[in-house]
């Protein structure tokens, strides 16, 4: 029984002492792991300090500091945000949208770190750059091509150095860093490198124009070099086939506002200002007659056009397009007819060519002679920048800035103070006689008082007068044709300047049962003189007054 009792009691004894050796195992093995992972760590932690390495930054990260190391960031009024770049001897401005900009931090990061530019960094990166721009940086205007600030105006160049010009009523100078921040398109070409005591006759030669005209072109050239003054002059060519409308065209572009693409295709209406946007000067090329809601749209640019557009579809942010530029329209047709557009342009009948030349040696003569004839506009425009607050036009035209600006720069070229407004007055005056013969009822209002010096009556009572006597059967069938009161009242408006060319002037009242009752009278001296002269086709125009 002892003996049992002895045996139990070793085998209990010997069980407790494995079940010991098992947690004293497992207990080391847990403590040794730990040890060595902790060793592992702590070794980890010695090698990055002894090495020095630290975490990579991420791309988006290294686009930030390369643009706040080389970049001067600023936003103007609509918050689109640009940076300001230094490279090599001279600064570009560059949207940080743009493909400018994109291409030269592409070039950095590769420069600086070997690495490609990944589409979702840059994303992210602009929009940290966005918000510095806005928020740290300074408010600053951007100019395409031509800026005028106070009695000064900057021209760019547009050439590798990113050089301007600078004019002054005490000359030109061309600098090497522009006061003003000039933004570019991807089309926009260099301007010619002016001369110094320029001759504008040079040009003369280059143009199948009448002598009289002459000044308008080089009038409407120095209004589209400024940026400060007024609504801009619509430069209209017409001619027939064959009378180098084109060439001019381009000619007159290259002088102010050089552009791969010179001369466009008309665009629809809703995409003019987009190709504002890109453009100093808006040149459209072969044009067949332009319809009212067009020839609007080119009246409000050249005066101003100012449209407010959302930003993304996606939100409801907006920003303001405010798009003023000087338009050059060329066709065949009868291109301005309309009151509104004929009052803000200047119409140049091409003369038939006498001889012909190849396009290169035409463009190549041109080329030649343009350095001088960029100098005599510079010299035009600083003269203007001196005398036009101080010359007096009497009875002045509704593009008042253009006639002092223009008349302002005479000087230089020695033409006499009043010779620009002797012509642009009679310009103004042929193309509303123009106008007059390309409308069926202006033309029968004009017909219609050949017999008479005065109507009075209602809107209605004069249609069916002019029906009657001056308007086919066709005609007055037509959808076209006007057939309401409103719509006579409308024609008259829209004509009124047209028809005082003919001295015939109508006043609007309302009688006791609230009709409208109008009466119109003739100037007979200015009616014969207006008659003779169209059909004869004699120079009288440039005597007339039409204010």
């Amino acid at each position: 029984m002892i003996l049992m009792n002895t045996l139990i009691f070793a085998k209990m004894v010997g069980i407790n002492k494995m079940k010991d050796k098992k947690i004293t195992s497992q207990v080391g093995k847990d403590l040794t792991g730990e040890s060595q992972d902790n060793a592992s760590r702590l070794g980890d932690n010695d090698t990055e300090e002894s090495t020095g390495r630290v975490k990579e930054p991420k791309q988006d990260e290294l686009l930030i500091n390369i643009t706040s190391k080389y970049c001067k960031l600023f936003h103007d009024d609509q918050d689109e945000a640009y940076a300001k770049i230094k490279i090599k001897n001279h600064i570009e401005v560059w949207n940080i949208t743009s493909l400018g900009f994109k291409d030269w931090i592409a070039r950095e990061l590769w420069k600086q770190y070997r690495q490609g530019l990944n589409k979702s960094s840059f994303d992210s990166a602009l929009t940290t750059l966005r918000g510095m721009a806005i928020y740290d940086g300074h408010i600053e205007q951007t100019y395409l091509r031509v800026a005028q600030l106070g009695d000064f105006i900057f021209i760019d160049l547009c050439n590798k150095k990113w050089q301007a010009i600078q004019i002054s009523s005490s000359g030109w100078v061309i600098v090497d860093e522009s006061p003003v921040s000039f933004v570019r398109s991807k089309n926009m070409q260099p301007l010619r490198v002016p001369e110094s005591d320029g001759n504008i006759h040079l040009f003369k030669k280059h143009l199948n124009i009448q002598d009289r005209d002459f000044p308008l072109i080089v009038g409407w050239l120095l209004m589209s070099m400024q940026a400060g003054r007024g609504a801009y002059p619509i430069m209209v060519l017409q001619g027939t086939a064959g009378c180098g409308k084109t060439t001019i065209s381009r000619m007159l572009r290259e002088l102010v506002d050089p552009n791969k693409a010179d001369l466009l295709s008309k665009p629809k209406t809703q995409d003019m200002r987009v190709v504002g946007v890109n453009n100093h000067v808006l040149a459209f090329d072969n044009l067949s007659g332009i319809h009212p809601n067009y020839s609007d749209s080119l009246c409000k640019i050249a005066t101003g056009d100012n449209q407010t557009i959302r930003v993304l579809y996606t939100t409801n942010d907006e920003m303001t397009l405010s798009i003023k530029k000087p338009i050059l329209l060329n066709g065949i047709d009868e291109i301005a007819v309309r009151g509104d557009l004929i009052s803000r342009s200047v119409k140049i009948e091409l003369q038939k060519l006498k001889q012909s030349k190849t396009e290169s040696s035409v463009w190549s003569d041109f080329i030649e002679d343009v350095p001088s004839i960029l100098g005599a506009l510079l010299d035009g425009l600083c003269l203007a920048l001196s005398r036009a607050d101080y010359i007096k036009i009497d009875k002045l035209l509704r593009m008042g800035d253009f006639c002092k600006w223009a008349s302002a720069a005479s000087g230089v070229y020695g033409w006499n103070e009043d010779q620009f407004m002797i012509a642009y007055r009679a310009n103004i005056s042929s193309s509303y006689v123009d106008s007059i013969e390309a409308s069926t009822f202006a033309s029968g209002v004009v017909q219609m008082f050949k017999s008479r010096l005065e109507f009075t009556g209602t809107p209605l009572e004069l249609l069916r007068q002019v029906e009657d006597s001056f308007v086919s059967e066709k005609v007055k069938h037509s959808h076209k044709w006007v057939t309401t009161a409103k719509g006579v009242m409308s024609k008259l408006n829209r004509y009124q300047d047209a028809l005082e060319v003919f001295g015939i002037k109508f006043n609007k009242t309302r009688d006791r049962t609230n009709r409208t009752i109008l009466t119109i009278t003739r100037d007979v001296d200015t009616y014969d003189k207006a008659i003779v002269s169209s059909q004869s086709g004699e120079e009288w125009l440039e005597e007339y007054d039409i204010a």
